[in-house]
């Protein structure tokens, strides 16, 4: 009994794959036309019907073009592997069959002038040397990721490494397999004729390259996804991923107080009106082990975080009443404007933020002041709280926060 030697494809399969290819890649290429001129087309319809009909149309379209794209991928694949395949039976001094059935799909059947054998044995070790660049390019992958993400102090980031590198373990073990398949005493190409049980068909390198190509992209898109994943949680963690004013105000650890504030009312002589002085309010707050420098930061959350008080280089824990006319009132650093609501307004909430500073923020920011800016939470997240700037941004420049905050209407 002897072993058949499959006929792979012929010249008439060929031509449909190429027929395919060119069809799907006529309604890619139709489709890409209608796009760059689709405002050119709608501004010369005018009426509601003819719109109506090209939006049907694109929908048509744009569904073919689904169709089509998966078409195109398949067919020029196979395409390919078509044509190395008879490309190497006719080195193979084969006859290129038109239509394999007229000779039961079977290659010893299939007319040649000379025999030739293990023609292509070069391919393991070509296929052997890229899956093994593969496997150390995606070694390399994993280790900047895990270096990156402990780095940042997520350590759980680690489990995702072995799981990566236990995946990414298929690229060697698929090197090995076709390194072993150079040897011609237990392999043969898909082009010989193998009329024995004692020799097995290689990979091509077609196919090699194929397998290849796809399992890039599933690990491509893993590591990809894992990255996403960590920097979620990270940001979950040390940024403002799902995070809101409220749950910032609720992770303060500094104790901040004021005589300026009673019963939740700030006193009148810190407001820029009729009846006050214009004064910075008295300010008492923890002093932190550690800080260089305090920052202060005051906004009315009532009027989308008006800012009233912006002091970023404060180095005492206690700053008198009218810090801001006394020993303050040269300082550039130093801005303070008091409420002043609008009459009839009702209440308005304004909240002073101190944030204990290691140093001074790696991310530049053009402060404003006397006019809407962002909130004390996103002065936190995306500015104030940054070590070193980059992507993702580290964090750890404040070492505590507080807030005091009270109301004032006229």
């Amino acid at each position: 009994m002897t072993r058949v030697t499959p006929i792979r494809y012929d010249t008439k399969t060929k031509k449909k794959w190429k027929i395919l290819l060119i069809i799907s890649g006529s309604v890619i290429l139709l489709y890409i036309l209608v796009l760059f001129l689709e405002s050119f087309i709608l501004s010369g319809t005018d009426s509601f019907s003819s719109r109506g009909g090209l939006v049907l149309f694109y929908m048509l379209l744009a569904g073919l073009m689904d169709i089509s794209t998966v078409v195109f991928a398949i067919s020029a694949f196979m395409l390919f592997d078509a044509s190395i395949y008879l490309s190497r039976l006719k080195k193979n001094h084969f006859e290129l069959p038109e239509d394999k059935k007229q000779y039961d799909r079977d290659l010893t059947n299939l007319p040649r002038t000379d025999l030739v054998e293990n023609a292509y044995a070069r391919d393991s070790v070509i296929g052997g040397l890229l899956y093994l660049l593969a496997y150390l390019i995606f070694v390399a992958a994993d280790i900047y990721y895990v270096a990156k993400w402990v780095g940042l102090g997520e350590k759980d980031s680690i489990e995702l490494f072995v799981m990566m590198m236990l995946v990414h373990l298929f690229f060697l073990i698929f090197a090995v397999v076709l390194f072993r398949q150079k040897d011609t005493t237990k392999y043969v190409d898909e082009v010989d004729v193998e009329t024995s049980y004692s020799r097995k068909v290689r990979f091509s390198i077609n196919k090699s390259i194929m397998i290849l190509l796809i399992t890039s992209m599933v690990s491509i898109f893993g590591i990809m996804m894992a990255h996403s994943m960590t920097k979620y949680i990270y940001k979950s963690r040390y940024g403002n991923y799902e995070k809101t004013i409220y749950d910032f105000k609720e992770e303060a650890t500094m104790t901040v107080s004021s005589v300026d504030l009673q019963n939740g009312v700030w006193s009148d002589r810190i407001t820029n009106t009729d009846k006050g002085e214009n004064l910075s309010p008295e300010l008492s707050f923890d002093k932190v082990e550690g800080a260089d420098y305090y920052f202060i930061y005051m906004v009315d959350e009532s009027a989308n975080n008006w800012v009233h008080w912006v002091a970023s280089d404060v180095r005492e824990e206690e700053l008198a009443t009218g810090a801001n006319v006394n020993q303050y009132k040269d300082n550039p650093e130093f801005k303070y404007v008091g409420p002043y609501p609008p009459v009839g307004s009702g209440e308005h909430t304004y909240t002073i933020f101190v944030y204990a500073m290691k140093g001074k923020p790696d991310k530049d920011m053009d402060l404003k002041f006397d006019e809407e800016f962002h909130s004390a939470d996103y002065m936190y997240y995306n500015y104030l709280s940054i070590s070193k700037s980059g992507n993702p941004d580290e964090y750890g420049n404040v070492i505590a926060y507080g807030y005091i905050s009270g109301t004032y209407s006229r």
